[in-house]
C-alpha cells in the first residue's frame, strides 16, 4: 500500500485507490483509514469530490463501517454535496438501522441540499425495511412535486418495487404500465410483487409478456421468481417449459437456479426428475442437499431422505438448521419416532446446533401422527421456549383425527388464549360439539365466529392441463365445464358405490340428513378437480392436483378407489405432503 499512497494526486487516483481497497481484501477498512489519514495530511480531505468518494466507499463497504463513515461525514467542515448525502443514506438503507437513512434525508433537506433521482430509491429501500407505508406515500408525493415521477426510469422502478413489496400490487402494476422505460429490474419487481401477494398466475402472465419483448432478457432473479410461482401452483408443465427455455437460451444453470428447479419438480410431484437433476448438478451447496432431502420428505420417502443425509455427511457437507428440519420432517411423515429422536440428538451433540421451535414442531407432529398424543402434549409443556400456534395446531389436528375430544378441547382453549380469532380452534370446538349432536353449542360457537368476523378458509384445488391452471373451490359451479363435471361426479359416485364405498359423513358438522351430507362431500374441491381431469385427459395421463388444506378422510378413500376404477395415477399435494394414488392404494399408507 505504501507505493499507492504516493499517487494520490488527483480525484481519479483517490477513486481508483478506494475502489481497490474495498475489493482487494477483508482488511479494506484498514486501507481506507490509511487513505483517510493520507488525505488529511495532504489536504485532499478539503476537496469535496475526494472526500465524497472516500465516504461513499466506507459507507457501502459494510454496515459495520457506517459509524466510521458517519464520523468522517460529520467532521468535513463544509457542506457535503448531494452525492455524499446519498452515499450515507444508501449505506444506512441497507443496514440494520434503516431509520437513520430517513433521519439523514431530513437533515439533508434542512441543510438546503436538494435530493436527486438517486436519493429516492435508497429511501424507498429504507421504507420497505421499516414497513413504513405512510412514509413511502409521502416520499412519492415529494417525487411528484419535484417532477421526477414521469421522467426518470430509476425512480419509477423503485416506486414499483416499493408498492409491490408492501402488498399494494395493483398500484405497482399501474405504475409499471405507466412507466416510460421498463428494464429487467422493473419487470422483476412486478413479478416478485405478484408472488408476494400469492397471485402466482399473474406472475407467470407478466413473465410471458416479458418474453414477448425483444429488448428485455430474463436474468437469474426473473427465473427464480417464475420458478417459485410454478412451484406454488404445482404447475409442472409451465415449470418444464421454463426449464426448456433456460436450456434453449443457453442461460447458465447456476446452483441457485438448479436448486429452484429441483424444488419445483419435487413439489410438483416429479420427484424422480428432481433427483436426476440433483445428481447432474455441479456445485451443490448445503441448500441443494436440504431441498432434495425435503423433497423426499414430502413424498414420504423417509429412507431415501435419511440415506441422502448420510451421504451428505460422508462428502463433507455440514448440515444446517434447515437440513435437520427436512430430515425430521421425513421421519414425521413415515412415523419413524426413534430415528427422529436420534437425529435431534445428533443435531445437538455432533453439530452443536440448538433445536428451534421448528425442529420440536417436527417431533410433536411425529408423536401426533403416531397417535402418541400424551407424549406430544408433555413435550409441548416441557419445551425450553414458549409453544406457538403451530405446535398447538399440530396437536389439535391430531386430536381431531384420533377423536380425542378431551385433549382436543383443552388444546383448542390454549390456542384461543394465544389467538382469540384462531379459526381452526373455533371450528374444532364446533366439530366436537357436532360429533355429540350438541347442535345448540355448535350454533353458539358459529355465532361467536360471526360476531368476531372469523371465516373458515375455503378448500381449493388446482389442476394444470396444457399449461393452463384451473382452480376449484368446494361446491364451485363457476367453471365453464361445470355441467360436465357434475355429470362425471355422478358417474364416479355410481361406480364407487358398486365397489362398496360408503361416504364418511361423520366429520361434517352440520345438522342435516345423511343424503345432504353425502352431497356436500362430493363437492369437495379435489373431487371437482379430479372429475375435470378425467373429462379432459386421455386414459393413462397422470392427474396432478394441489390442495390448500389437508385432504379429508373421505376424499382420501375416494381417491384410492378412483385410481383403481379408472386405472389412473392421481398425485395430490395437500398442505402437509404428497399422496400418490395408484391401483387403489396410497403412498402414505393411510398415515397422514
Amino acid at each position: 500500500m505504501r507505493l499507492e499512497f504516493e499517487v494520490i494526486k488527483s480525484n481519479k487516483n483517490v477513486y481508483s485507490l478506494t475502489r481497490w481497497c474495498t475489493t482487494s481484501s477483508s482488511s479494506s477498512i484498514t486501507n481506507l483509514k490509511q487513505i483517510h489519514c493520507k488525505l488529511i495530511r495532504t489536504g485532499g480531505i478539503l476537496d469535496i469530490l475526494s472526500a465524497g468518494k472516500l465516504i461513499s466507499e466506507i459507507a457501502i463497504s459494510n454496515p459495520s463501517n457506517l459509524s466510521y463513515a458517519r464520523s468522517v461525514f460529520s467532521r468535513l467542515g463544509y457542506r457535503p454535496n448531494t452525492f455524499t448525502w446519498n452515499s450515507m443514506i444508501r449505506g444506512y438503507a441497507h443496514s440494520p438501522d434503516p431509520e437513520e437513512a430517513i433521519f439523514l434525508f431530513r437533515q439533508m433537506l434542512k441543510g438546503g441540499i436538494l435530493p436527486n433521482n438517486y436519493t429516492f430509491p435508497f429511501l424507498f429501500k429504507a421504507c420497505t425495511q421499516l414497513v413504513d407505508h405512510n412514509l413511502g406515500f409521502g416520499l412519492h408525493g415529494t417525487i411528484i412535486k419535484l417532477g421526477f415521477e414521469d421522467c426518470d426510469a430509476f425512480i419509477q422502478t423503485s416506486l414499483i418495487s416499493f408498492y409491490a413489496s408492501c402488498g399494494y400490487i395493483d398500484i405497482a402494476s399501474q405504475l409499471f404500465n405507466q412507466s416510460i422505460e421498463r428494464d429487467v429490474t422493473s419487470w422483476n419487481a412486478l413479478i416478485k410483487g405478484y408472488i408476494k401477494s400469492n397471485r402466482f398466475m399473474d406472475a407467470i402472465r407478466v413473465f410471458r409478456m416479458m418474453l414477448g419483448r425483444k429488448d428485455i432478457r430474463a436474468d437469474e432473479i426473473t427465473l427464480l421468481g417464475v420458478i417459485l410461482a410454478c412451484t406454488q401452483l404445482g404447475a409442472l408443465d409451465m415449470g418444464r417449459w421454463i426449464h426448456a427455455y433456460i436450456d434453449k437460451s443457453c442461460l447458465k444453470l447456476s446452483t441457485r437456479i438448479g436448486t429452484a428447479l429441483m424444488d419445483m419438480y419435487a413439489r410438483c410431484g416429479s420427484i424422480d426428475v428432481a433427483k436426476t437433476l440433483f445428481d447432474k448438478m455441479h456445485g451443490k451447496d448445503v441448500r441443494s442437499w436440504s431441498v432434495m432431502i425435503g423433497g423426499f420428505a414430502i413424498h414420504g420417502y423417509a429412507y431415501d431422505a435419511l440415506e441422502l443425509f448420510n451421504e451428505m455427511n460422508r462428502l463433507g457437507f455440514v448440515p444446517d438448521s434447515v437440513t435437520f428440519t427436512a430430515v425430521l420432517s421425513a421421519c414425521s411423515h413415515s412415523g419413524m419416532v426413534e430415528e427422529a429422536l436420534q437425529v435431534l440428538n445428533k443435531m445437538r451433540e455432533d453439530y452443536g446446533l440448538v433445536p428451534t421451535i421448528e425442529h420440536y414442531g417436527c417431533i410433536v407432529d411425529l408423536f401426533c401422527r403416531a397417535r402418541r398424543l400424551k407424549e406430544a402434549l408433555c413435550l409441548i409443556k416441557e419445551l425450553p421456549m414458549k409453544p406457538d400456534l403451530v405446535l398447538w395446531g399440530s396437536l389439535l389436528v391430531a386430536c381431531r383425527a384420533n377423536k380425542n375430544m378431551e385433549i382436543g378441547e383443552m388444546v383448542a382453549k390454549e390456542i384461543l388464549k394465544l389467538d382469540p380469532h384462531h379459526c381452526g380452534a373455533h371450528v374444532f370446538l364446533s366439530n366436537v360439539y357436532a360429533s355429540f349432536g350438541r347442535w345448540a353449542q355448535v350454533e353458539q360457537v358459529r355465532s361467536l365466529m360471526n360476531d368476531k368476523g372469523i371465516r373458515k378458509q375455503p378448500g381449493s384445488s388446482v389442476i394444470e392441463l396444457g399449461g393452463d391452471v384451473h382452480e376449484f373451490t368446494a361446491g364451485d359451479r363457476s367453471h365453464p365445464q361445470s355441467k360436465e363435471i357434475q355429470v362425471m361426479l355422478d358417474e364416479i359416485v355410481r361406480l364407487l358405490s358398486l365397489e362398496g364405498h360408503m361416504p364418511s359423513t361423520r366429520d361434517i358438522p352440520l345438522d342435516i340428513d345423511e343424503e345432504e351430507k353425502e352431497q356436500a362431500l362430493y363437492q369437495h374441491s379435489e373431487k371437482l378437480a379430479v372429475a375435470f381431469g378425467l373429462i379432459n385427459t386421455e386414459k393413462g395421463v397422470v392427474l396432478r392436483i394441489v390442495k390448500n388444506l389437508r385432504i379429508c378422510d373421505d376424499c382420501h378413500s375416494t381417491m384410492k378407489l378412483i385410481s383403481k376404477v379408472f386405472d389412473r395415477t392421481i398425485i395430490i399435494r395437500d398442505r402437509n405432503r404428497f399422496h400418490h394414488f395408484k391401483g387403489g392404494l396410497c403412498s402414505c399408507n393411510d398415515f397422514w
